[in-house]
């Protein structure tokens, strides 16, 4: 098979983010004198106490507190340093393009500095022709610098000096010295002094259990030392575990994550599912469930992962990469032990391994709940695509955008006559998302979106609760929208598990909890086949194809009459042999299987993948390399992943084409029970027709700035511009466009 047995470095690796060595000097222009100052004076704050607070260096030497309003946001730093701060904000994470603030106190005179400045590349920042951090207060004591300052979420200053902030992820970028600068200039603060934290500023403060409305009751929830091989870039491992022992019904009040010391970066995220069976069993949950409650798991949905563990489909918890974990509000709780049955959950949590390192792991969650029951019972939603590799990515591309949807017919069935209310909402996607957010469509109108993020972080997926709930109808539509950047990217890009893939998903906590647990689209095979120019295969025709992509799930196996017995398993903390995946003996891991262990994720009672083989790395499927092109002519007995690999997506317009048939064409959409029933028949519908659409954010920061100034002026102007001097005499390349353009033609034209 093509590909097999390579190993590839997965994009993971380069989104690890080093500040460059120079960060911070005092900028040049202007003298000491305009620079703002006060006296040394510690009142105490004229403001609430702080929303929200973190310490930003693993010493605990560099903490920020900040509170959000209306207009503005305020911050008081306090720096274990008797030097100079700096705070900034960046959008990548670097230097390059940053906001700044440089802030100290005169050891001489015990005058407070604060200077607004900015970078344009990896040097020296330079001083804000308008300075718009304004101080409120500050002093020194005998080991700590402590200043409190201001600035408007938009500031509206001149281009590149100012960053506007929002509810969009912020990348924290700070260093700090102890000296305070000399005649003019910054020491550098060395390589150790300084880091980067990505952060939500806008969001509502953490909810945290009232003193009194809880009991101290947790339940750890954690792998027994999982061996990720040294040789596996990617593995999902799964787990079985029985609820703690209640003799009445509690509610799970939140969660916080169990990182195991030095394993940080390769625990991707973490999913914990509830197992349901359906109502058609004559077996109940202790027969399915009990036995596996002791071992140590499996590579999740690999031939030895036992059948019955495809019913925990439910989440509950939905942990990411950089989250601290989150608490409901005080009327909203998960129910914990609500039935006489024993309880059953599933703990699935993603490994990523870029350096291909041998790593033993006991992370998980830890689970608070109470007897305390809240008013409401809660659920998770998941919304957006179905993970499948008919979610297709072109590379080359700035920006490209897939939308899932939960059609009304769905809500309208699913959810009772007042509707829910959404508390909360985590955006998941892979490498190459850049902005994501949830929309919401009523009627035909668009509202304003539940989420929104246009600076996504992979490595910092924490959930977001909503300062305000939203309600959602009966008839409502939800749609959970990805923007991905691919300009970097040689070979498309397809949906599946592995970070080298993608994903485009929004769990969503609401209140009363319904029987509906999930609800997303995906593109139609034949439509997808045809949108990229493809109408006929040799050998397979379209319904054929269509029977190798979907796949209904079949749980007969839990049935009393065809039950099975599941694969032996060890209790021993030595992880299971899934066939061949994690040799006993230590040997090389099969590259063939691990991927196929990848594919037969989430095999439910809707459609996935069917037996789908990775080639090239994980970048396509063995299924498209099978397939052979018939017609049209241009294209025969080329494979189709060859196809795709040929076709010019470097063509604005041809791509262009693509995305919107992709976007506003024909979606499949399916709802799912949390009993694993689909109350509706999966259904072929075009993407709602949306009539009004909400305000851009570039026309929004316009109207805040009085016009096309300030700090979004010159956008329209980003976009790439080509040149062919010096092109134009080469015949190889008029060669290669002039074919380019024919391909582009050819599929233009037979996109429907």
């Amino acid at each position: 098979m093509a590909g097999r047995g390579r190993r590839f470095l997965p994009a993971a690796a380069a989104i690890l983010i080093l500040l460059p060595a120079v960060f911070l000097r005092l900028p040049a222009g202007g003298s000491a004198e305009d620079v703002p100052e006060v006296v040394p004076s510690p009142p105490p704050d004229r403001r609430q106490a702080w929303t929200h607070s973190l310490t930003l260096d693993p010493e605990g030497k560099f903490h920020v507190q900040w509170s959000p309003y209306e207009k503005e946001i305020v911050f008081r730093l306090e720096v274990a340093t008797l030097g100079y701060f700096g705070l900034g904000f960046s959008e990548k994470g670097g230097m390059a393009g940053g906001d700044m603030v440089i802030g100290w106190v005169e050891d001489s005179t015990g005058r407070v500095r604060l200077v607004d400045s900015y970078a344009t590349r990896n040097a020296a920042p330079l001083q804000d022709s308008q300075q718009d951090y304004i101080l409120e207060s500050g002093y020194q004591n005998d080991t700590h610098t402590v200043i409190r300052f201001r600035r408007a979420w938009v500031t509206c200053g001149p281009e590149g000096e100012d960053m506007p902030l929002g509810s969009d992820t912020v990348r924290m970028i700070w260093a700090y010295h102890d000296e305070d600068p000399v005649e003019g200039e910054l020491v550098w603060h060395g390589s150790q002094n300084r880091g980067v934290k990505s952060v939500h500023l806008q969001s509502p403060p953490s909810y945290m259990p009232s003193p009194g409305r809880t009991s101290e009751n947790y339940w750890d929830v954690k792998m027994d030392s999982v061996v990720i091989p040294g040789d596996m870039d990617t593995l999902y491992w799964c787990k079985i575990f029985k609820a703690p022992a209640l003799k009445k019904k509690h509610h799970m009040i939140g969660y916080t994550p169990i990182l195991q010391p030095g394993n940080e970066r390769h625990v991707h995220h973490m999913l914990f599912y509830e197992c349901t069976i359906p109502k058609q069993s004559t077996r109940t949950p202790e027969m399915i469930f009990e036995r596996h409650v002791h071992q140590s798991g499996a590579a999740c949905y690999s031939p030895r992962m036992p059948h019955e563990w495809e019913t925990c489909i439910t989440p509950v918890v939905a942990w990411g990469i950089g989250s601290q974990g989150e608490f409901l509000p005080e009327h909203v709780g998960l129910p914990l032990a609500e039935e006489e049955t024993v309880t059953y959950f599933m703990l699935e949590i993603h490994y990523d391994n870029p350096s291909f390192n041998k790593i033993h792991d006991s992370s998980g969650v830890r689970i608070h709940y109470t007897d305390h029951l809240r008013k409401y019972d809660g659920g998770i939603l998941v919304n957006g695509i179905t993970v499948t590799p008919l979610h297709f990515i072109p590379p080359l591309q700035e920006q490209y955008t897939n939308v899932g949807f939960c059609s009304s017919e769905c809500t309208r069935k699913m959810l009772p006559e007042v509707g829910v209310h959404v508390i909360s909402v985590l955006l998941h996607s892979h490498l190459a998302g850049r902005k994501m957010r949830l929309r919401h469509l009523r009627g035909g109108k668009e509202l304003q979106p539940i989420v929104e993020d246009n600076r996504y972080d992979f490595n910092y997926q924490q959930t977001r609760s909503l300062a305000k709930e939203v309600k959602v109808l009966p008839g409502d539509e939800l749609v959970t929208e990805c923007v991905y950047q691919t300009i970097n990217r040689t070979e498309p890009t397809f949906g599946g598990y592995s970070t080298k893939e993608e994903m485009c998903l929004a769990f969503i906590t609401y209140y009363p909890r319904t029987s509906l647990a999930a609800c997303y689209s995906m593109a139609p095979v034949q439509f997808f086949f045809e949108t990229v120019g493809v109408k006929e295969f040799y050998e397979k025709d379209m319904d054929t194809v269509e029977k190798l992509f979907l796949k209904l799930g079949d749980y007969s196996f839990l049935k009393e009459t065809k039950s099975t017995t599941a694969p032996s398993m060890t209790s021993s903390s030595i992880p299971l042999v899934s066939d061949g995946l994690i040799p006993g003996d230590g040997g090389h891991i099969d590259d063939e299987i691990n991927q196929r262990a990848i594919e037969e994720l989430k095999k439910r009672k809707g459609y996935s993948l069917d037996e789908g083989e990775s080639v090239g790395g994980g970048s396509s499927y063995q299924i498209f390399e099978d397939l052979v092109i018939k017609q049209p002519t241009e294209f025969s007995n080329k494979s189709f992943s060859r196809h795709l690999q040929e076709v010019p997506w470097a063509e604005k317009l041809l791509t262009h084409r693509i995305e919107q048939s992709f976007r506003y064409g024909q979606h499949m959409t399916f709802c799912r029970m949390r009993d694993d029933q689909l109350p509706l028949p999966e259904a072929i519908q075009n993407f709602p027709n949306v009539t009004e659409e909400r305000p851009s954010e570039e026309s929004v920061l316009k109207s805040e700035c009085g016009g096309a100034g300030g700090p979004i002026q010159g956008a329209a102007s980003t976009g790439e511009v080509h040149s062919f001097s010096g092109a134009v005499g080469n015949s190889q390349y008029l060669a290669t466009k002039v074919f380019s353009l024919l391909m582009a033609f050819v599929i233009y034209t037979c996109i429907p």
